[in-house]
């Protein structure tokens, strides 16, 4: 059952990354589309970091179904939240590309995709806290080595 729920954990998790928020920008600027920022460009927040480290560390059968239900919590309150983030990133492309883009109805645009994304932002670090109070110190020690550079903690 362990590997069972750890092999969904890590099915999920580029899913549920792709999923998560999508930087500013149309490519790598600012303005609507993909691009650069928390949790987006197809880097997937804090869920990818813990996909690959949950393969890497030793959890029992109930660390795994715990990390597991918190996993799965997180996407489904997350899922309408995205869903309108999407529409309202369509919104701004629509807008920044059109013919006549008027800046302040973008820019109010942008101000509607950045909530959303916040929002999205604080629902993964409240997960990924919950997630942290299941591991041991040494599983978390071990998330943190498998992690970016910028996750990294002064030891």
């Amino acid at each position: 059952m362990k590997k069972t729920l750890i092999a969904i954990a890590l099915a999920v998790a580029p899913a549920m990354a792709l999923a998560q928020g999508m930087g500013y920008g149309p490519g790598m600027g600012y303005g609507p589309g993909a691009g650069y920022g928390p949790g987006g460009g197809g880097r997937g927040g804090m869920m990818m970091g813990y996909g690959r480290g949950l393969a890497a560390l030793d959890l029992s059968d109930a660390q795994a179904e715990k990390i597991f239900a918190i996993q799965e919590a997180q996407h489904q309150k997350n899922w309408p939240t995205m869903s309108k983030m999407r529409s309202e990133m369509f919104k701004l492309q629509r807008m920044y590309y059109g013919d006549k883009a008027d800046p302040k109805a973008v820019s109010e645009q942008q101000k509607k995709v950045d909530e959303l994304r916040r929002t999205m932002l604080q629902s993964r670090l409240e997960a990924r806290k919950q997630i942290e109070a299941v591991l041991t110190p040494e599983q978390r020690k071990q998330v943190r080595q498998a992690g970016s550079w910028w996750m990294h903690e002064e030891e």
